[in-house]
Formats: C-alpha cells, sequence, structure tokens
C-alpha cells in the first residue's frame, strides 16, 4: 500500500470554483478561460502568444511540424529524456539523433551536439530534464543564427530561469507539459509559445484540423486542442505558481540537508535556477535500483526510475540514429531515483532519504 505517494496533484478550492465556473457557462470549447489563459502564459513568459494544446508531446510534434520538420530530416535530442521526447519526433517523420548528457545536470552535452550536425539536421530539442536548464547560450550559437532550429523542451521545467529569460521563451519554440504531476496542471494539456507569431498562427491552426483565417497552412493537421475546462484550471494555478515555486524550493532544501547526511547519495548541479518538478538523487555504483524501489515500496514509499536512456529501450532500436557515446545517459538512465515531491512531503522527507540510505 502506498502510504508515501510519488506525487500529488496541488489543487485547491480556486481551481475547484473555476472549473464549475466554466460547467455552469456551457462554454467547454474555444471559450473565454483557453484566450485568458493563454494570454496570461505569454505575459508570465515574456513571449507576443502562446497556443494551449492537449500534451506536451503533441506541443513538441505540432511545433516541429510547424517548422517544416519532417521525413528525411534530423533531429537532434538527448538520450536521457522521457519517452514523449522521441515520440514526437518520430511521429514527424522525422530520425531522432541521440547525444549523450552531461553528467553535472543530466542534459545535453555541447560538445556531442556539436558532432552530431549533418547537412540533414534540422532541430535540436535541449530538454531542460528535472527542472534543470540546458545551456541554451551555447547551444543557440552551435545553432548559429538559425541554421537548424532550437525547440526547447520544458515540460519539467515551467518558471525556471536562465540568463534573465524564463526557459522556453529562449529559442525558436518552447513546449510545456501539463499533466497532473507537474507543477502546474490542467489535468491534461501542454502549451507551445515564441516570439514568432507567423510560427504560432500555423500552430494554432494545425491543432485545429488546419483551419485558419486565410487557409495557407501546409503541414499536417490534427484535432489537438486544449480545452475549457483544462484552462480555467490553468489560469488559476499560473496565478500561484511562483508562491508554489518558492514552497517547492523550500522542499528541496530540506531533502538537500537530508540527503547530504549520507555520502552515497549524489545530486545533479546545485547552484543552477530550477523548477522543481520531482526530486533525483544518483545511487552508487553496482546498486540494483529496482530492489531498492521495491524494498522502499514495501515501506509505503513510492518512487520512479525517471528515465532509461531511450536507445536502452527495445522498442526505439531501429527507429533512433546514436551520436557517438551514450555512456553517461546510460549510466545516469540506471541510476537515478527520483523520490516522492509534492507540499507536505517536507514531513516525511527524513523517513524516505534514510529507508534510502539503508538499502545502499
Amino acid at each position: 500500500m502506498v502510504r508515501i505517494p510519488l506525487a500529488k496533484t496541488d489543487i485547491g478550492l480556486d481551481e475547484v470554483a473555476a472549473v464549475s465556473q466554466v460547467m455552469e457557462s456551457g462554454r467547454l470549447a474555444f471559450g473565454p478561460e483557453l484566450e485568458q489563459f493563454e494570454r496570461d502564459f505569454a505575459v508570465y513568459h515574456g513571449v507576443p502568444g502562446a497556443v494551449m494544446i492537449n500534451s506536451g508531446t503533441s506541443a513538441l510534434m505540432i511545433s516541429l511540424l510547424a517548422l517544416g520538420v519532417g521525413s528525411g530530416d534530423e533531429v537532434i535530442m538527448p538520450a536521457l529524456t522521457f519517452v514523449g521526447t522521441v515520440n514526437a519526433i518520430l511521429a514527424t517523420g522525422a530520425t531522432p539523433v541521440l547525444v549523450d548528457v552531461n553528467a553535472e545536470t543530466a542534459n545535453i552535452s555541447i560538445t556531442s551536439l556539436k558532432h552530431a550536425i549533418t547537412e540533414k539536421t534540422k532541430a535540436v530539442v535541449p530538454v531542460h530534464l528535472y527542472g534543470l536548464p540546458a545551456r541554451m547560450k551555447d547551444i543557440l550559437e552551435v545553432a548559429d543564427g538559425g541554421k537548424f532550429k532550437v525547440i526547447e523542451d520544458a515540460c519539467e521545467a515551467i518558471g525556471s530561469i536562465q540568463g534573465g529569460l524564463r526557459v522556453g521563451a529562449i529559442g525558436d519554440a518552447g513546449v510545456f507539459g501539463f499533466y497532473p504531476n507537474k507543477v502546474l496542471t490542467t489535468g491534461e494539456g501542454g502549451m507551445i509559445i515564441s516570439n514568432d507569431e507567423a510560427f504560432l498562427s500555423v500552430c494554432r491552426s494545425a491543432i485545429n484540423q488546419g483551419r485558419s483565417n486565410d487557409d495557407l497552412i501546409t503541414c499536417p493537421s490534427y484535432s489537438l486542442r486544449g480545452s475549457e475546462l483544462g484552462a480555467a484550471i490553468g489560469r488559476v494555478q499560473l496565478a500561484s505558481l511562483e508562491q508554489r515555486a518558492l514552497a517547492r524550493q523550500k522542499i528541496a532544501e530540506v531533502y538537500f540537508k537530508a540527503v547530504s547526511t549520507i555520502p552515497k547519495l549524489g545530486v545533479f548541479e546545485t547552484n543552477i535556477s530550477r523548477s522543481w518538478f520531482t526530486f533525483p538523487v544518483i545511487l552508487p555504483q553496482g546498486i540494483d535500483r529496482d530492489e531498492v524501489m521495491l524494498r522502499l515500496s514495501e515501506r509505503g514509499i513510492e518512487t520512479a526510475n525517471y528515465f532509461p536512456a531511450i536507445h536502452t529501450q527495445l522498442r526505439y532500436k531501429n527507429s533512433v540514429k546514436v551520436s557517438g557515446s551514450l555512456g553517461v545517459s546510460e549510466d545516469l538512465g540506471n541510476r537515478v531515483l527520483c523520490l516522492p515531491f509534492w507540499p507536505g512531503v517536507e514531513d516525511h522527507v527524513s523517513e524516505i532519504v534514510d529507508s534510502v540510505g539503508l538499502f545502499l
């Protein structure tokens, strides 16, 4: 029985009231809540516009398609990430090119990125994994003024800041996911942002069966719209995001203090501003992560193996291209353990960390 869950959805009375208001209005699609949420989200990120969609994975797929990515193209991505990143690229018909990450942040290695570029490279998707921002300045320099597009996968990093800019607003486009375990949730949903309004116009048409005022859209189109109910939740969540992000930072500090008492446990770079989606620790070499997770589960503590490296998963063996060694990605993919993270979990942190220590 799960006693300390991995995540809890942070929903309150304001969200309930917002949803009730939508239900009472009778307008469940393309209503004022969706429009307001998009406006508020764009303002928060300092961009001219945003497009709500049904998931972060769809957001990445549509962004790639709107930028002209398709069959015969290559899209560079880190080998260590959630499967949604690779699935979105495959959905466009392009080939995902896996590169290694650095050990300090689990984000894309700039050296590996440089070595992976070919004449077929159409885009790179840096993933701000675990809320830690990738090195966007360096990535944009590698992109060299638009030789290929840079789409930020910020699904785990809403609120993170780098160089005075919020992640997602730094590259050509940024995508976000709002699953219930995220810092901001809409139940199911996602968002696309960009400084390019023409690109956003294409995205808006592409998620609505290609319908637009000028009918000039040329990329594939689908029915992937965000919902009015989800937007109502998201609008309220966004209004309290800074307050909740600060509370999560305090939880992380409690974790850091507890983890510091167990020298065998590693953590990622601590001197970088980040959004706290989860709390990842790095188990020592030679430890069976599955066994640790099982033992913790027996104590009622839920954990997660976020994430096995993409190239180690059999279903992707014949559909991705590997560039160089992926040793760091594979190592971290075997050793990272994500611990419970939600408002109130700080009362359990000592027990959680001590329990992990018992099985090392």
